[in-house]
């Protein structure tokens, strides 16, 4: 399969992508996937790894689930904030459903650095996540 966006958050200028290292690897390492922030926001360039569970994909999909639900329905941004995967073991994102939303990159465990990225999503954005997101999970447990 190559490497494959597990999410991306996009607008015209910027973007935060989770790209997994090694789809063809056929599953988890040890239980944990292998994948890398890549964060393009005007004068940051920057690559940081990741790691994962299917858990932590799990998840990912149930807050996506709940923005393309609540997208669908129109409500307006609540200025709720999810950390993805669970905050404290690496690296993570702050997902922060405000106007614009702001994904915010906080590398607490190496770094020590948080870049904040706010981006102007298109409308159904969350749900067109959610869709790539099945499908990597599914092509994900085939491949074990």
């Amino acid at each position: 399969m190559g490497d494959l966006d597990v999410v991306r958050f996009a607008d015209r200028t910027q973007s935060v992508a989770v790209v997994l290292e090694d789809a063809a690897g056929g599953g988890p390492h040890e239980g944990w996937h292998e994948a890398g922030i890549a964060i393009e926001a005007g004068f940051v360039r920057a690559y940081l790894p990741l790691r994962f569970t299917d858990a932590d994909l799990a998840d990912l999909t149930g807050h996506l689930a709940a923005r393309a639900a609540a997208e669908e329905d129109g409500a307006l941004p609540d200025g709720s904030a999810v950390d993805w995967p669970e905050a404290g073991r690496s690296a993570y994102l702050r997902l922060c459903a405000a106007d614009p939303f702001v994904v915010e990159v906080r590398d607490p465990v190496r770094s020590g650095v948080t870049v904040s990225v706010p981006l102007h999503l298109r409308d159904g954005w969350a749900a067109r996540a959610l869709t790539r997101l099945d499908r990597l999970r599914a092509a994900l447990g085939e491949g074990r």
